[in-house]
């Protein structure tokens, strides 16, 4: 019983839910392919462009009896941005991961752990993410630090780095 003591504390609420957001975006990228999760991210990309300059956002919260559901609402919008993003860019997009199978499985994980880190740096930046759940003060600083840019330019470099 000490060892799940243990481990229930080593493994916070914090790491589990950027756990879970991991790993739904890594078995998308294995089951779905390269092309694909290059496609992800770039549709994030977008999508956070997008979201960020959309003129209408008012007009389109349909849930607008709490904070609660604002937040909720304006992550309904960021999905449909990013859908339609997707959907234009995933047939321009050709690449296929290497033969090899721990190359495969290491690069889905710098794509997804990419786009990840950009989900979660938009989140922090842009929409009120201590509404649905408040992080601990260790994420809250890894996130809300004046560190913005290099999340977003990170998954850039990562890239550069599975396309080679």
């Amino acid at each position: 019983m000490d060892i799940v003591e243990t481990l229930s504390g080593a493994v916070t609420t914090d790491v589990l839910i950027i756990a879970i957001v991991f790993l739904a975006i890594f078995f998308f990228s294995v089951i779905y392919g390269k092309s694909n999760s290059i496609a992800l991210l770039f549709s994030l990309y977008f999508g956070i462009l997008g979201f960020v300059s959309f003129p209408f956002m008012e007009e389109f919260i349909f849930l607008k009896s709490s904070e609660i559901q604002i937040v909720l609402s304006r992550i309904a919008i960021f999905a449909v941005i990013v859908a339609f993003v997707y959907t234009a860019i995933q047939r321009s997009v050709y690449a296929e991961y290497p033969d090899y199978k721990i190359l495969k499985l290491v690069q889905a994980g710098i794509l997804s752990l990419s786009s990840t880190a950009l989900i979660f740096a938009f989140a922090y930046h842009t929409l009120p993410v201590a509404t649905l759940y408040d992080f601990g003060e260790s994420i809250d600083a890894l996130f809300l630090s004046e560190y913005f840019f290099w999340w977003l330019a990170a998954p850039l470099g990562a890239l550069f780095f599975v396309s080679r």
